[in-house]
């Protein structure tokens, strides 16, 4: 019985704990059951909430269901978020080894919404280094393993959650991305996972320092992950519900406002980004997916939007640099050191540069940064509006076996550095904040999951969702509805 239950989707199990088919203890003490068992070789729930203190909680939301008074989209469903959001009594150390055994003493805004909706926050999920890399691996809480292969990463910097969804630890987890944390992980991972439009979603509580502003406010994007669209659209409906819970800062722009009508599709495709080399038995799966959709009359184009990659790569990372430094250490040399580190640790000169730029990014640079930003979004919407969707890869290749972060892959008998096979396909396309949905599309014969990137115009996120959950049928033997 549990394992019929760890396998249920979050919208089946809703309808089933509403309907009083299954108890949210039963429920619960389910996927409890299954982290106990599992969660000491995969790694991914970092800070598990007491067992009696969840059991507790569900008894109280059964006392609920008895009384009708079970209320919310998300009522009895267990849900995991990374530990860059605050929660209330739960580890959020933001990957700051200085900040290993904070507890947050409050709720980040997209937390308050979850539990408002009736969602049962289960734990954290684990975070690499200051939330920067593909690997989510840290001194003081270990190494996230991937549960298709533990020898292999699960990705990063939502690592954690990813794995969790995988590992039927939840059956919807919270991340959040920048340069691909929630598309990598999600890819890697064999789940989806959606970067929604930049400002569809409250940053409030996520990647804040205690008694320091909220510096990280653009780039950055929370998103969920989940095993079926159905189950991102659920929670989207609860995240981004700007009727019910309006903010200042945030565009009351309706989650439901974007359709799709089951319409004949205009369809960019792009076999790789940036001229990098993608894994030879990953582009054949991909070819044979693009083959599939052709064959149901759709117009196709291959296309993709031109803009120096270096520039915007440079220009992207002064912005995260400088507000990353709001919450940074205030000594002299500061630069030199965040350059040092993206470089000795990721060998990447122009990650590096950009990084450390911004560290003593003057205003005026800073603003000027922003207007780089403005301008890329522009050429980014200029070319989505001439397609619904535009598909890529998700990076290279599949999830690597653990390594040190920095050495190059070899990629089809080539050498290929370390972020040019990740980055070149999440960093700049992150840039300009346009909605980007991964589906899983088949598995390569190492029996590792492999997807694609659907991009799509800002602020057409539930149009992108529904577009996705129709192209999910062609995948190879995968099942996404």
């Amino acid at each position: 019985m549990n394992q019929t239950i760890i396998q249920l989707s979050a919208t089946a199990l809703a309808s089933k704990i509403k309907n009083k088919e299954l108890s949210v203890l039963q429920v619960l003490t389910a996927f409890l059951e299954q982290i106990e068992k599992q969660n000491p070789s995969i790694n991914a729930i970092s800070d598990l909430r007491s067992k009696s203190e969840l059991l507790e909680e569900a008894r109280a939301k059964d006392a609920l269901l008895q009384t009708g008074q079970a209320v919310g989209p998300l009522f009895g469903v267990p849900i995991a978020i990374k530990e860059s959001f605050l929660v209330k009594g739960l580890q959020c150390s933001n990957g700051n080894p200085s900040l290993r055994n904070y507890k947050a003493k409050e709720d980040a805004e997209l937390v308050k919404r979850i539990k408002d909706a009736g969602g049962i926050i289960v734990g954290m999920t684990n975070v690499p280094l200051f939330c920067i890399d593909w690997q989510s691996t840290n001194f003081w809480n270990g190494q996230t393993n991937n549960p298709h292969d533990l020898s292999r990463v699960a990705g990063g910097s939502s690592g954690g959650s990813a794995a969790a969804v995988a590992a039927n630890f939840t059956p919807i987890s919270i991340g959040s991305d920048v340069g691909g944390s929630i598309r990598v992980p999600a890819h890697f991972c064999g789940i989806v996972g959606l970067k929604p439009t930049e400002n569809l979603l409250p940053e409030r509580g996520h990647l804040k320092n205690p008694n320091r502003p909220q510096g990280r406010r653009h780039v950055v994007a929370s998103g969920p992950f989940a095993k079926t669209i159905d189950d991102l659209i659920l929670m989207m409906r609860v995240l981004a519900n700007h009727k019910k819970y309006p903010l200042a800062e945030i565009p009351a722009v309706d989650f439901e406002q974007s359709k799709w009508e089951g319409t004949n599709l205009k369809i960019a495709i792009s076999e790789t980004i940036n001229q990098t080399e993608v894994d030879d038995e990953y582009l054949a799966i991909f070819r044979r997916f693009i083959t599939k959709l052709k064959q149901q009359g759709h117009t196709m184009a291959n296309d993709h939007p031109v803009y120096d990659e270096k520039a915007a790569y440079v220009a992207c990372s002064e912005i995260v640099g400088f507000e990353m430094s709001v919450n940074g250490p205030k000594i002299a040399g500061m630069s030199l050191l965040m350059y040092a580190f993206i470089f000795l640790k990721y060998r990447d000169h122009w990650w590096a540069k950009g990084m450390a730029n911004g560290q003593r990014l003057s205003s005026k640079k800073y603003a000027k940064a922003l207007d780089f930003k403005d301008q890329l979004t522009d050429l980014y919407h200029s070319f989505l509006t001439q397609y619904d969707i535009w598909i890529t890869p998700v990076c290279a290749l599949e999830a690597y076996p653990h390594q040190k972060a920095g050495k190059p892959f070899v990629i089809n008998r080539k050498k290929i550095p370390y972020t040019k096979a990740i980055a070149s396909f999440t960093f700049t396309t992150a840039f300009s904040g346009h909605p980007i949905v991964v589906i899983p599309i088949g598995k390569k014969k190492n029996g590792m999951p492999v997807g694609i990137q659907i991009h799509a115009q800002k602020w057409q996120d539930k149009k992108l969702l529904e577009i996705a959950k129709y192209l999910g049928q062609f995948a190879d033997n995968v099942v996404n509805a």
